[in-house]
């Protein structure tokens, strides 16, 4: 008998567009040292996001981590907006599409995000057309102490979710995640941001 297929969806620049250079931009704007640039360039280098998003931080550690090694002249208020200022607008299409999806296979959200994107995103009055009632379980990085491309993050999927005898297949953006988790056993498609509707439904129609 064919394994049953279990589909989990990456967040950002998948199903919600996202601009890190708006969030660096936000933030140069309140630097006293750093332009636009340097902050993108010193946030790659370090992670500086890194261990936020796998929960080792709470949200006031963050902020002031931040604050002095970006020296960022702000209110909370001010910071909050410049950090979210990467999350746009979801697409109704593909938000209505995976809402129809759950029809079809049980599907799963796993983001590598934060307490405090997603203190936005998962607002009633965010504009989402209600997506994540479209998913069994929501799976965000800072709840669960890692973040991709570490294994032990896709193994707390499968087990939370008993998918052991699903073949799962997993949508990101990110080439190190999708590297990571086709070694960790899963199927993994790399999506293009421009593309991500087109890219799912083509390889959702192969599956059926």
């Amino acid at each position: 008998m064919k394994r049953p297929h279990a589909l989990v969806f990456d967040l950002g620049n998948v199903l919600l567009p996202i601009d890190l250079d708006k969030t660096y931009e936000a933030f140069a704007l309140l630097s006293t040292q750093y332009n636009a640039a340097e902050i993108k360039q010193i946030t790659l280098d370090e992670s500086l996001w890194a261990a936020y998003e796998a929960g080792l931080q709470s949200d006031m550690e963050f902020e002031a981590f931040l604050v002095n090694r970006l020296q960022l002249v702000c209110t909370s208020e001010q910071f909050h907006s410049a950090f979210n200022s990467l999350l746009l607008r979801f697409d109704e299409n593909l938000c209505q599409y995976m809402k129809d999806l759950k029809s079809r296979f049980p599907i799963y959200l796993l983001s590598n995000t934060s307490n405090i994107h997603s203190n936005l995103f998962l607002q009633p009055n965010f504009p989402n057309y209600h997506i994540f009632d479209a998913f069994r379980n929501v799976h965000l990085s800072f709840q669960m102490g890692v973040v991709k491309p570490d294994f032990s993050i896709y193994h707390q999927v499968v087990v939370e979710n008993q998918l052991q005898d699903h073949q799962v297949v997993f949508f990101d953006d990110n080439v190190h995640n999708i590297e990571s988790a086709i070694n960790f056993g899963w199927e993994a498609i790399l999506i293009d941001p421009n593309n991500s509707l087109h890219q799912i439904q083509q390889h959702i129609n192969t599956l059926c």
